[in-house]
């Protein structure tokens, strides 16, 4: 079992585990087809769905093996998207959404970031990645910014729901970096 931290605090972000009473703001986003156009999971369309995305979240820290922050900007106490960390035999997988009207701010890049440096802390664990949308190049940027290497296309191989402009699984970028 992996142990992450149920806090981080950065300069102007809080990250924690999301709640139920998140539910609303995290809706705002998960069901929007402009956010989820490039997620592997498909856009909200009822309540359900987030409910269901929350238990998974709950599971996922009980087990110590994921670990989802929802973003809440400390100034305003504004929840506006979430980074997690997935662990496996493999290493840690980062991943991280953010609703687009915070997008271009650095917001995605502090909390992936910093959920990036909690997760390097656990010693055991050699390799970190993400993968993106090859036509994503805003999230390629984010990875970029968090000192992540530019390792390859996986071509076809994720499905994006939320992309009716394309057929079939999608090439990903994947970007790590790998401890020394």
């Amino acid at each position: 079992m992996i142990v992450m931290p149920g806090h981080i605090a950065t300069p102007r972000l809080d990250l924690r585990a999301p709640t139920p009473q998140d539910g609303p703001a995290i809706w705002a986003y998960a069901s929007d087809p402009v956010a989820t156009r490039y997620m592997v999971w498909p856009t909200h369309e009822t309540p359900d769905d987030l409910d269901d995305f929350l238990d998974d979240v709950a599971d996922g820290w009980a087990a110590g093996d994921d670990f989802t922050y929802g973003i809440v900007l400390r100034a305003s106490a504004t929840f506006v998207g979430m980074a997690s960390c997935q662990f496996s035999d493999e290493g840690a997988e980062i991943g991280f959404i953010v609703a687009p009207a915070y997008w271009g701010q650095g917001i995605a890049r502090e909390a992936a970031g910093h959920v990036l440096d909690a997760a390097r802390e656990i010693s055991s664990i050699y390799r970190f990645w993400a993968t993106c949308d090859a036509d994503n190049p805003a999230s390629a940027a984010v990875l970029k910014a968090l000192g992540m290497s530019f390792e390859g296309c996986l071509r076809r191989r994720s499905m994006r729901p939320n992309r009716a402009d394309v057929i079939g699984p999608q090439d990903d970028l994947i970007y790590a970096w790998v401890r020394p």
